[in-house]
């Protein structure tokens, strides 16, 4: 089956990059790095526009379309314009309602083609 693209309108996105660190602590506070796999780790943290609950149920419907967290799809990044396979983190996608409009937020986890 196609991957789906996320096309739906983010008002805040925050990235989150590290790379897997394994210290080893040695006598005399001397410390060893080395990364335990060679590729980054990206995580987003989005959050969409103010909307009203038609549009917040387009949100949702995309979600509940990739069963949460189990199907991978495709994100554009706004800060290096590349395009990775990603899946919603477990239990991230929430829903508000607050003074007539709706405000929804999410955080998306990046991963391996072969996973997707």
């Amino acid at each position: 089956m196609a991957l789906a693209t996320f096309s739906l309108d983010i008002q805040s996105v925050e990235e989150v990059l590290d790379y897997p660190v394994l210290v080893s602590r040695f006598e005399q506070q001397s410390e060893q790095r080395r990364l335990k796999v060679s590729k980054k780790v990206i995580g987003f943290k989005c959050q969409g526009p103010n909307c009203i609950k038609s549009e917040m149920q387009e949100y949702r419907a995309f979600y509940v379309a990739r069963s949460g967290a189990l199907d991978g799809f495709y994100y554009t990044s706004p800060f290096d314009d590349e395009q990775y396979t990603v899946r919603f983190a477990p239990g991230s996608f929430k829903a508000q309602y607050s003074g007539g409009t709706f405000k929804v937020s999410w955080n998306f986890q990046v991963i391996n083609e072969d996973e997707a």
